[in-house]
């Protein structure tokens, strides 16, 4: 090969081999990021699926701030496990293995310095891995925490600000913070202790294979030359070594992470069994020695109600009596102790859920308010409503009039939370929503509060208008709402009784209120 053919051919192979590795390098960074991009979006729809078929009560139990954490910062700590184990680990498994090779052919003396290594290195991992465990965890709860605060003052800045809390809050807040600062730091400090522990054993079976060399009776020239290149090998192990100890504290803390996430799924789901409901003559609900339960206190205790089709039900009783936990129970938000529920005649445990709440409009205690349009909010469940039925929902809402006076009218932005509406603009939203499907029965949860007498009453009225043969049962304690009814019943020590006289029946209530400090 001619001086010139020669370059140009060693030129040619420093880029080929120059482009492969490119090549190689493009393909490992993009599939492992591909692949744990891929677990991460799996994983995020598996839990928010889990999340919306799980019990009401979860949601009761479990802080927002809590469930966000998890939903977050917890799927990106096992996503950016899976990444750095495709990245890295393959990569330094095959280093280990080829320089293992190397000094077993170089001189199997050398590998069983290599092996004596390997298992310290073993024990060293285990033993970062079970120190740092319990710490993982209490940082992935503490933030939590962190966001459960952050959330708190961020939605309820009125009520910091008008209470003058701005200090306590961040005490509060800086206590969380401080716990977290101090989880972490300890991690570092394990960290920076075994991750230059590894490397110092690798340096020191490199410098047994020194001295073994060098008191070997048979150096010569060839010996000196494996020596120095199996002395390099140990220096070139030092790298792979430490990804070694970075994967240890990557695969605690995606465990921890895991550990929560698994407490979300693991938990027990709604049941969704049974048959569609028919249409009948019988009333639609019925609801037989009902009792429930929280711990060891009776909140509602052999309770029995029958609403018939068309029928205005009012129900009211003192503050924590159980009101919103007896409707809870419609839509089967609560498993019952005992006694059965039915439903158009048919016991309730025969029906799936989506075939029971579809049937129900319930307008809750707190309302939520979705950041969208007016649209889309009172339209929410079911986006095929035609413009003609979401403004016939709001005239029966009476919130047309406020809709139109709008710019953009119903493709007005409302905002997160609706912080841009009232108190009452809010709640009619949220009874434009319940009663655009024309359910069969209605339930308002005390949702009327901010909304004015007239409006209450003319509300009451369009909807007896306007839904005829739908049954409503109205959580109240104003007395617009309870006049109005055509039954009213009290809850009290966990049992429902008639009232005949419902102004009297107020007064009861308030009086017992005031006694036992509540208002």
């Amino acid at each position: 090969m001619s001086g010139l053919s020669g370059v140009a051919y060693y030129v040619s192979l420093i880029i080929l081999v120059s482009a492969m590795a490119a090549l190689s390098q493009f393909i490992v960074s993009y599939g492992s990021q591909y692949l744990s991009q891929r677990f991460a979006y799996e994983l995020r729809e598996d839990v928010f699926g889990h999340m919306m078929s799980k019990k009401y009560g979860f949601f009761e139990s479990e802080t927002s701030g809590n469930l966000l954490s998890r939903c977050t910062m917890d799927i990106e700590a096992a996503r950016n496990f899976v990444l750095n184990l495709l990245s890295q680990m393959i990569p330094t498994f095959l280093l280990i293995m080829i320089a293992f090779y190397f000094l077993l052919t170089l001189n199997p003396v050398y590998s069983l310095f290599f092996l004596i290594v390997v298992p310290l290195l073993v024990y060293l991992g285990m033993d970062f891995q079970k120190k740092q465990r319990a710490h993982w965890r209490r940082i992935r709860d503490e933030y939590g925490v962190m966001n459960e605060r952050l959330q708190e003052n961020i939605t309820g800045q009125r009520v910091v600000r008008g209470f003058l809390g701005e200090e306590r809050e961040i005490r509060r807040f800086r206590d969380t913070t401080d716990t977290y600062f101090q989880e972490y730091l300890y991690i570092a400090k394990l960290r920076g202790y075994y991750n230059n522990l590894m490397p110092l054993l690798i340096s020191i079976a490199a410098t047994s294979v020194i001295l073994y060399g060098g008191y070997s009776d048979i150096i010569s020239l060839a010996a000196v030359g494996s020596l120095v290149a199996a002395v390099n090998i140990f220096n070139t192990m030092i790298s792979p070594v430490s990804v070694m100890g970075r994967l240890i504290v990557w695969s605690e803390n995606a465990r921890a992470a895991i550990d929560r996430i698994n407490e979300i799924t693991q938990r027990s789901d709604e049941e969704n069994v049974g048959a569609e409901i028919t249409k009948n003559a019988k009333p639609p609900v019925i609801a037989r020695a009902v009792s429930f339960s929280r711990g060891s206190r009776v909140i509602l205790n052999d309770i029995s109600l029958e609403i018939g089709k068309g029928e205005f039900v009012a129900i009211t009783g003192g503050t924590g009596s159980g009101k919103s936990t007896l409707i809870g129970m419609l839509p089967r938000f609560y498993d019952l102790d005992s006694g059965s529920v039915y439903f158009n005649g048919e016991k309730y445990d025969s029906f799936t859920l989506p075939e029971i709440r579809r049937r129900i409009g319930l307008v809750p205690q707190e309302v939520s308010i979705l950041s969208g349009t007016l649209r889309e909010n009172i339209a929410f469940g079911n986006g095929e409503y035609t413009d003609e039925e979401i403004e016939k929902a709001a005239k029966i809402a009476h919130i047309a009039d406020f809709i139109d006076s709008l710019p953009e009218r119903y493709n007005t932005i409302v905002g997160e939370r609706g912080i841009t509406l009232s108190g009452g603009q809010k709640q009619r939203i949220a009874i434009a929503r319940a009663v655009i499907s024309r359910p069969e029965l209605l339930i308002f949860d005390d949702s009327t509060s901010s909304v004015d007498a007239e409006t209450e009453l003319a509300i009451f009225r369009s909807i007896r208008e306007e839904l005829k043969g739908t049954s409503v049962i109205v959580i109240s304690l104003r007395e617009t709402g309870l006049l109005f009814a055509d039954r009213v019943l009290k809850l009290e020590d966990g049992r429902l009784r008639a009232v005949s006289d419902v102004r009297k029946e107020l007064l009861t209530i308030v009086d017992d209120s005031v006694s036992q400090g509540v208002i």
